[in-house]
């Protein structure tokens, strides 16, 4: 018999390539395989670090979603909102993700959050599924330290002195491994291969009768009839490329592609949005009276992002409609609300946004401008109505 390793062996590789249901354990063989130190449980994992923490879970809104949220080890003091909701909305404002919001605690404390959502109802790539929770990771480290730097002057709740936080790219850069030993309650820590490597290497091993030479000889001898069989009087095996295999019964729809603006214009077609208009990179609609703009950046990424513009004071109506935006933040899973101001006054924007590094197929494209174009107009529903007592967003409905 063969005993060499699988890997070794003229085995076919699965096809990673086509999206198939995400569930907790393809999220931990993602985590495990980018080298990042975890904690897990039942239904999340946690990737602890000494300036914040990071829950990976499911989550529902209108579909299945997986979301990465971190949290701050520091706390702000109440008197410190102002400044937070001013470093906050520069963030979303000028950065793709993660959202940045800020809650307010019971104890008088100010939190700071950042949330990256993607949707799985339509099943993600081995390569969207890593690149998806790596690009968050990252960028929620670069919002930690981007905070950081704003407040150097803040204390960690559990994180030692406030000096710890003089080298913010330093914290970011290294995940809390005294963390890892510690106890938390309903978590299970993972141990490492080198522990189980040794543990094995003291192991006392039972020694069966097969071990004795002499044992082996009182079964077989010189004069045995038995003729052995080798894997070559089994099968020859034969290279197979999976890919060709599995693309003879995929359509080509199935398979991740580039997302280009005239995809996106097509599945807007699909889904009953025909009248666009735009330049090369851009497609903009009105839809339901919202102007609503489709762009796919250069890293790349889809993005859609809503505008309401109510033109209001940027110094007195600031803090008023920074509470409103990013109490939505908090409610919603899939889209970012922040203010903007321009030479008109404070106004609104809402933006959704998935990372297009690996493509997206027909389906997860569709899927995708659907839930975006659904999720920023509620946005602009809630957000306007609470603000002005009437919403921006003309509902078909509320015409008959």
């Amino acid at each position: 018999m063969d005993f060499t390793s699988v890997n070794d062996r003229n085995v076919p590789a699965p096809n990673t390539s086509i999206p198939f249901p995400v569930d907790l354990n393809r999220v931990t063989e993602a985590v495990d395989s980018l080298g990042y130190h975890y904690l897990s449980s039942e239904d999340r994992i946690i990737v602890p670090w000494q300036d914040h923490r990071i829950s990976m879970y499911f989550s529902h809104e209108s579909g299945q979603m997986l979301t990465i949220l971190g949290r701050m080890r520091l706390n702000l003091d109440m008197f410190a909102i102002n400044d937070a909701a001013r470093a906050v909305t520069e963030w979303n404002a000028e950065r793709i993700g993660p959202t940045a919001l800020v809650h307010l605690g019971n104890d008088g404390e100010v939190e700071l959050k950042f949330r990256t959502t993607i949707c799985i109802d339509e099943g993600l790539s081995t390569q969207q599924l890593r690149q998806f929770i790596n690009l968050s990771l990252d960028t929620t480290a670069m919002a930690v330290t981007y905070i950081l730097e704003r407040f150097s002057e803040l204390n960690f709740s559990d994180t030692g002195s406030p000096d710890d936080t003089n080298n913010a790219d330093e914290l970011s850069d290294e995940q809390d491994q005294a963390e890892l030993a510690e106890y938390i309650r309903g978590l299970y820590v993972p141990t490492p291969v080198e522990e189980l490597i040794v543990s094995l290497e003291d192991a006392e091993w039972e020694e069966s009768d097969m071990a004795d030479e002499d044992a082996e000889d009182d079964y077989l001898d010189d004069d045995s009839e038995i003729e052995w069989e080798t894997d070559d009087d089994y099968f020859e095996p034969e290279e197979v490329d999976m890919d060709e295999l599995l693309n003879g019964f995929l359509e080509d729809s199935d398979i991740p592609q580039e997302v280009t603006l005239e995809r996106i214009r097509a599945q807007l077609h699909a889904i009953g949005v025909v009248k666009t208009s735009g330049e090369d990179d851009f497609i903009i609609a009105w839809i339901n009276e919202v102007f609503l703009g489709f762009f796919v950046d250069h890293r790349p990424t889809f993005m859609v992002k809503g505008h309401w513009d109510p033109s209001m004071d940027p110094t007195r109506d600031f803090m008023k409609l920074f509470m409103m935006c990013n109490q939505w933040n908090e409610n919603s899973l899939t889209t970012k609300a922040f203010c903007h101001t321009d030479d008109k006054g404070l106004q609104v924007r809402v933006e959704f946004a998935v990372s297009v590094v690996e493509g997206l197929n027909d389906d997860q494209l569709q899927h995708n401008i659907a839930l975006s174009i659904h999720h920023i107009l509620q946005a602009i529903d809630s957000i306007s109505t609470e603000a002005t007592g009437s919403s921006a967003v003309e509902w078909p409905e509320k015409n008959r």
